[in-house]
């Protein structure tokens, strides 16, 4: 290597996947030895990639490029009113590598990347497993975060991938209910268990650095108007499973719940996201009476009360239906030969 300058590196460390960090150093692995010091972090930093560079504010450079074009990735917090920035950044090493490319061209420099050793993977893999494990024991709350339903997370590999809260532990991607892990795993195309937390922000924070700072704030799930209430519903409670009725077009992964005085659309329902000129003016009224409870993604974040099986199924799908023939139990029984049953 080259005397003269120093070198922007890219460390990672177990203790903390989501991110990486950028910074400059005169000698990296005197650095590396710095910040491995400490204790305050299980596992060791290692170097995944460095460049040559001959100004010592190179790295800044770096840091620039990504706020101009990424500014939720960087690590920041309020220390007593103070706004701190990090050397973090919420991405994977291989982005980062990218960026080192592109400063190095400007200097005529191609980056270097260090392979992990069998210990580094082992490290990284016991990280994993128990954080995966700690997630289980005590599962991820939106709600105990302050984050409602309807609001954004972000996938930090492609901010431009926007998923919606739908409950206390589940989102909506492309009209489909689901979790942040599952949705991890399809979108990093892994075939083992990820932790989700890892892998989404909210407002520019990693969600599993938004948890720990709010648990060692003493303030996770304390507090929070947004945090589920322990009891059932009164829908819920009232309500036999023999009751819940399900759309029978697939694309509109929608359920509602029969009851004495009418239907009962449930929180969570997918319905369609345009609406038919079948669908007149009483269906458009009902969906901008309700537009504050239903997801950007067309899911429903509240139950909604109808007094009809064909109210409940326009609402559901943009159009004018007769609910009787498109409402059925999970046995595939229709609505209209359940009430039929009834009335002999």
């Amino acid at each position: 290597m080259p005397n003269e300058g120093g070198y922007i590196y890219v460390l990672t460390n177990p203790s903390f996947p989501e991110y990486v960090k950028i910074g400059y150093a005169d000698n990296v692995d005197e650095r590396i030895a710095q910040l491995n010091r400490s204790e305050c972090t299980p596992f060791a930093f290692r170097k995944y990639a460095t460049l040559h560079v001959a100004s010592r504010l190179a790295d800044k450079h770096v840091h620039k490029l990504i706020d101009t074009f990424k500014p939720e990735l960087h690590a920041k917090e309020n220390v007593n009113g103070k706004l701190r920035v990090r050397e973090f950044f919420a991405m994977a090493a291989s982005e980062a590598v990218e960026l080192l490319t592109m400063i190095g061209n400007i200097y005529g420099e191609t980056p270097l990347t260090y392979a992990s050793s069998k210990d580094e993977q082992k490290e990284s893999k016991m990280a994993t497993d128990t954080a995966i494990a700690t997630e289980r024991r005590s599962p991820f709350s939106f709600y105990k975060c302050g984050i409602k339903d309807g609001e954004k997370i972000l996938f930090i590999g492609d901010p431009s991938i926007v998923c919606y809260v739908v409950g206390e532990r589940e989102i909506s991607y492309d009209g489909e209910k689901t979790s942040l892990s599952a949705l991890a795993k399809r979108l990093l195309k892994k075939s083992n268990a990820v932790q989700g937390t890892l892998y989404f922000s909210y407002d520019g924070e990693v969600l599993s650095a938004l948890r720990k700072r709010l648990e060692d704030e003493g303030i996770y799930g304390q507090n929070n108007e947004f945090t589920a209430p322990e009891e059932p519903s009164q829908v819920d409670a009232n309500g036999d499973e023999e009751d819940v009725l399900y759309f029978v077009m697939s694309k509109y992964n929608a359920k509602c719940r029969r009851t004495e005085n009418g239907y009962i659309l449930l929180k969570g329902s997918q319905i369609a996201p345009l609406l038919k000129n079948s669908c007149g003016k009483d269906g458009k009224a009902l969906r901008d009476k309700y537009a504050s409870i239903i997801s950007p993604d067309s899911i429903t974040l509240e139950d909604i009360y109808f007094n009809s099986s064909t109210a409940a199924a326009k609402f559901v799908a943009g159009s004018s239906l007769n609910g009787k023939l498109y409402w059925k139990t999970k046995d595939g029984v229709l609505l209209k030969d359940i009430l039929n049953s009834d009335s002999n």
